[in-house]
């Protein structure tokens, strides 16, 4: 007697609570793209100096590392739905902070550095608590489709996010922090409004009733174990501090060479509407081209494109022409690293797992703003370009020696994974579905 098919579960459109979800952190993540421009410009000008503005963008980047890997064992423990709301409200006093400290004309260094830091703690909350949400509002079923439509939206919200960043801070200098802070405000009443259980549920908490001493350290020790998880984990982590450095080194060269700000957001609106296109191609890709060549041809493009900077920073939108045709395949090559990644994952680990190398990924990228800075204003700006361009080029020639990069043709087939990174211009954050992204 045949067996009757199971129904399929309906659209993702119909999905109340994945809609509620996906636009919440739609326009989160738009707010952070514009403030994430506007942040390193606002210390340009107040204070002169690209040392001053690397200070803050590296405070923030040193709270998301402190604060991952404890976030990742709260999410497992305590109401996913208050942190998720904590650290939303939070972010948003923040970014009211700056505001205000904008209008007053207040914008002072250590309060900068201080809010940043603030931030990005609070970022690493909600990344923790946000992993393990889209498997509970959507079917098993439809989470390739939901992740490939998270990678729309990221870049769509980038693509957006610069031009309007730089256009905002032309107006009014305060204009793209209040802006974030609104939308800090949405992904909060989207969160409230979610009916599905968040969790943890009574007997996942039940179950999780071993020393947070250990917790802590199971991810790192599994990642240990695997040589493929231990190059994909170091390759991944000077990969962000390399992307780092460009995003903040294309935003002072430009200034450097005279842009405006709105030149300087249409630039990187350029550059990450190639990102865009590369992750509405990604699926096509990933089928028709190997892991391992994708690899090696990816990362080579990078080090052309970051090269091709020094000579074109003058011209904005040679500039962002030339850093996105780089960058273009980076959205596949993250789904397969990302794939491959949660292939050699146990289901029962890949939550502290995930958190760990998330953790271990931006524990370089703290040091990428303030270096950068420094560099640019003791030696020019076309030298820190220069040498995280030769940084990439070692990087290109490891993936042609190091075996583990060969098995990336036998894990995680064609699939995208529930972690990789995402390239827009080189900002360094955690998205809204707990992903590390550049």
């Amino acid at each position: 007697m045949r067996r009757a098919a199971e129904p399929r579960p309906p659209s993702l459109w119909r999905n109340r609570d994945y809609n509620l979800w996906w636009s919440g952190t739609a326009v989160s993540t738009l707010g952070t793209s514009v403030s994430g421009l506007a942040f390193p410009l606002l210390m340009l000008v107040s204070t002169g100096s690209a040392a001053a503005a690397g200070v803050v963008g590296t405070c923030g980047s040193a709270g998301l590392v402190a604060g991952l890997l404890p976030a990742g064992v709260a999410g497992d423990r305590y109401s996913r739905r208050a942190l998720l709301t904590g650290a939303s409200l939070i972010q948003l006093a923040v970014m009211g902070t700056v505001c205000w400290s904008v209008v007053a004309g207040r914008v002072w260094l250590p309060l900068m550095a201080s809010l940043a830091l603030v931030q990005g703690l609070a970022s690493a909350v909600f990344a923790g608590a946000a992993a393990p949400l889209v498997k509970r509002i959507v079917p098993g079923a439809q989470l390739k489709a939901a992740f490939a439509r998270a990678e729309v939206r990221d870049h769509g919200a980038q693509l957006a996010g610069a031009p309007l960043g730089g256009t905002l801070f032309a107006l009014a200098r305060w204009a793209p922090f209040l802006a974030d802070a609104l939308s800090y405000a949405v992904v909060t009443l989207a969160c409230l409004l979610i009916r599905t259980p968040m969790g943890p549920d009574p007997a996942e908490r039940a179950a999780r009733r071993v020393p947070l001493r250990r917790d802590l350290g199971a991810g790192l020790a599994f990642v240990r174990s695997v040589a493929f998880l231990r190059y994909a984990l170091v390759w991944s982590a000077l990969m962000n501090l390399l992307f780092t450095g460009i995003g903040f080194l294309f935003i002072v060269a430009l200034r450097h060479h005279g842009a405006s700000p709105s030149q300087i957001g249409a630039a990187e609106g350029i550059a990450t509407a190639c990102g865009l296109g590369g992750a509405l191609a990604c699926g096509w890709v990933v089928r028709r081209v190997s892991g391992h060549r994708l690899v090696l041809l990816v990362s080579w493009m990078l080090v052309f494109g970051v090269a091709g900077l020094v000579p074109l920073a003058a011209w904005p939108w040679a500039a962002g022409l030339c850093l996105g045709v780089s960058i273009v395949f980076v959205t596949p090559l993250n789904a397969v690293f990302g794939a491959a990644m949660v292939a050699v994952v146990p289901d029962a680990m890949t939550a502290r797992v995930l958190t760990s190398v998330n953790m271990a990924v931006q524990s370089c990228v703290w040091l990428a703003p303030v270096l950068c800075g420094a560099l640019a204003d003791a030696f020019g700006v076309e030298v820190p370009l220069i040498a995280i361009a030769a940084g990439l080029a070692l990087l290109a020639v490891a993936n042609h020696v190091v075996p583990a990069v060969s098995l990336l043709d036998g894990m995680g087939g064609d699939g995208m994974g529930e972690t990789g990174q995402d390239a827009g211009t080189g900002e360094s954050r955690v998205d809204p579905d707990g992903r590390i992204a550049r």
